[in-house]
């Protein structure tokens, strides 16, 4: 199924934001932020579902987030936010959460290993949470240039090692750091795909055709091998359809 996503949703009501997408797409990516944090638009969810027919899958907050704080109150904070965000969706029945990696600031500078550690730290902990409440957790690929783990494919296997969470495959992030092909072959762990485009040197969120990623070898992996929901994550409904257009046809 293809679905949409964009930060932007985050600052409009939440059941306006559902009624438009409703028009043009079947599954909402909802990241919970803003206007559409899951513990404000519990409700807002159900009645969308029933009234709409839309499906949801959850993205975790990304604002002031890092699972991969090396300042333990911080990282612990990090950890509860997904903790929360993990059992609202059990509530809801949704059943897949997205979830950032960690990033490298303040004093962790000094020793950017101790970042991944907490990370790795974080994500066996969020395993644990994620067994325990039945939904399913994909970590994204983070883009380059950002101060951030997991931006490369080696790394990004290296942090779940040993759980037994999925991947979310970025195809604009990977493309920032050069990874499409190092990604793609991790195919078979996906779990969740995000699809937008850039020139490579900035996540952009550009549509899907507009960029240096090579959008048709990525479609043809994700038709042979990938059998979950990809989302477009867009600058706004308007591009997330001239995506999807162009996606549909592509994948006729």
């Amino acid at each position: 199924m293809i679905g949409i996503g964009s930060p932007t949703f985050c600052e409009s009501p939440f059941f306006e934001t559902a009624e438009s997408i409703s028009e043009h797409f079947d599954l909402w990516e909802i990241l919970s932020e803003g206007e559409d944090q899951l513990d404000r638009v519990r409700e807002d969810i159900r009645r969308a579902r029933t009234s709409l027919g839309l499906r949801f899958q959850v993205h975790a907050p990304l604002s002031d987030v890092n699972i991969g704080s090396v300042h333990e109150p911080m990282r612990l904070a990090a950890v509860n936010q997904v903790r929360e965000t993990i059992t609202a969706c059990r509530d809801l029945d949704i059943s897949l959460v997205t979830v950032h990696p960690g990033f490298v600031q303040g004093i962790a500078f000094l020793n950017r290993a101790r970042a991944l550690e907490k990370t790795k730290e974080s994500l066996v902990e969020i395993d644990v949470l994620s067994r325990e409440h039945g939904v399913d957790v994909a970590v994204e690929n983070l883009p380059a240039n950002i101060n951030a783990t997991c931006t490369t494919a080696s790394e990004l296997v290296e942090a779940v090692e040993g759980t037994g969470l999925g991947l979310c495959f970025d195809m604009g992030h990977a493309n920032t750091a050069n990874q499409l092909d190092q990604m793609l072959a991790l195919v078979h762990r996906f779990k969740n795909v995000h699809l937008h485009n850039n020139e490579g040197q900035w996540d952009q969120h550009n549509t899907i055709e507009d960029g240096t990623a090579d959008i048709e070898a990525v479609v043809a992996v994700l038709r042979r091998s990938y059998h979950g929901n990809m989302v477009i994550e867009a600058t706004d409904l308007a591009s997330g359809m001239r995506s999807d257009k162009t996606l549909k046809q592509m994948l006729r």
